[in-house]
């Protein structure tokens, strides 16, 4: 991987929660058009990492560059801005507000009215159920279309990086692969795409890039095809 295929590297990343260590000097570096993931048991880190990349936790220590740039200390608006999105785990929608309206929230930094009105139609393109559904509160939505809603919200951000916590936890198995089809779909029209996900073969399937992390440290990295089939991540994350 050379230096101009990076869109965002991560260099040494320590994050601690009222003293106690969550990531450990963690490095990994995003490439350009490939899908990323990262796989790992509860509490590995998986979800710090990326709330410490989305700027919604301060590091103790380490690095993380966008483009090449520093980006440390940028506020979670800031990395918005910047071109970083993150679709949290439990989505996080606005329950009140319309489908329509949850939508728009991911335009809020945006004034480029023509383009936000054919993301707009781009996200619907990607998700048709919300489409009869744009008057409706996102309360009133089954998991999976507020799973869809929270990803499209993501989009009409108009981003660069993507990052995905367990998008199809909970989900119908039907619901799951409109998902992962999405995922593949984003990631070809030119929106990079890291991934945390619970269904570690799902993830590897998907990733042309994957990490593996325990107890707040990368233990192994490869391209997902490889870790797929390596005895240990099939032990320990496949049951196999």
């Amino acid at each position: 991987m050379t230096e101009d295929s990076k869109i965002l590297s991560v260099d040494g990343l320590s994050v601690s929660y009222h003293g106690v260590p969550a990531l450990q000097d963690v490095s990994l570096s995003i490439e350009r058009g490939a899908i990323t993931t990262i796989v790992g048991s509860n509490g590995a880190g998986k979800t710090t990492l990326m709330k410490a990349i989305a700027g919604l936790l301060v590091p103790d220590s380490g690095d993380v560059r966008l483009y090449g740039k520093d980006i440390n200390g940028q506020t979670p608006a800031e990395m918005v801005q910047a071109g970083v999105t993150l679709v949290p785990e439990g989505r996080r929608l606005f329950g009140q507000l319309s489908v329509r309206e949850n939508l728009m929230t991911g335009a809020y930094i945006r004034n480029d009215r023509a383009a936000i009105a054919a993301d707009f139609e781009t996200v619907l393109g990607y998700f048709p159920a919300l489409r009869d559904r744009l008057s409706a509160p996102a309360s009133a939505l089954s998991g999976g279309q507020q799973q869809m809603l929270a990803v499209g919200r993501a989009l009409m951000t108009s981003p660069k990086l993507v990052m995905l916590d367990e998008p199809t936890i909970g989900l119908a198995p039907a619901v799951v692969d409109t998902i992962c089809d999405i995922v593949e779909t984003i990631s070809r029209n030119g929106v990079e795409v890291l991934l945390v996900e619970q269904n570690a073969h799902i993830a590897l399937e998907l990733a042309a890039q994957a990490y593996v992390m325990e107890n707040g440290r990368i233990v192994l990295e490869g391209s997902g095809k490889d870790l797929l089939h390596n005895d240990l991540v099939r032990e320990a994350y496949l049951g196999l």
